[in-house]
């Protein structure tokens, strides 16, 4: 089956309206939003947003204003188009998808179209999109609300672990303005630094 459609079947009703020509979706992600504008799949944790503006679409997720220029040229010339569950990005520079960690704002090139990247989300969902622990979480803590992702208590790149008691429920967009507070704080700092957050919360849930 086309692995698009069938990322499609599996995920939840569209969370947006049909495509219009005037979105202005990169080319690349058109066969993906077309097939369905915005969904949730494996129980919320890959959130691909919709387009056609409004809270939660794409064109407010990729608002300079709402968090990008908190990460200032970390992020120039990506555009935005899904997370997974601890709100790890996918995103495409009009030729390509990448991965991004919002931890320490890198980007790794994964797929050359979103018809590769479904096939790989298909192939390795576990993984990809962090299953495992969005299911056990919910499990205890119920299901997790609408514009929230996972966080672990200590960021991951300073040795937060992957496991759902080690989580909290954050809003998305007070997630990443922490995570690029983080970043700003640590970017200049040698390999084996000693590491001291100063933790200012913009919003979240615990």
């Amino acid at each position: 089956m086309n692995p698009l459609r069938r990322l499609a079947e599996l995920g939840s009703a569209p969370l947006g309206g049909p495509l219009q020509e005037q979105n202005g979706v990169p080319n690349i992600l058109r066969p993906l939003l077309l097939m369905k504008n915005g969904f949730y799949a494996f129980e919320s944790s890959l959130h691909v947003y919709p387009w056609g503006g409004g809270p939660g679409s794409g064109e407010f997720w990729n608002d300079p204003r709402l968090w990008r220029e908190e990460y200032g040229d970390a992020v120039a010339g990506l555009t935005f188009f899904a997370e997974d569950a601890f709100g790890f990005q996918f995103a495409t520079d009009g030729d390509a998808i990448f991965s991004f960690d919002p931890e320490v704002a890198e980007r790794e090139r994964v797929s050359s179209d979103v018809m590769e990247w479904a096939s790989l989300i298909l192939e390795d969902f576990e993984v990809r999109t962090g299953f495992p622990v969005m299911h056990e979480w919910q499990v205890h803590n119920g299901r997790i609300l609408h514009g929230h992702r996972l966080a672990p208590a200590t960021p991951f790149f300073l040795g937060g672990k992957y496991e759902a008691r080690e989580m909290r429920m954050m809003e998305s967009v007070g997630l990443m303005r922490f995570r690029a507070n983080v970043y700003r704080q640590v970017k200049d700092l040698p390999d084996g630094a000693k590491v001291r957050i100063v933790v200012d919360w913009d919003s979240g849930e615990s």
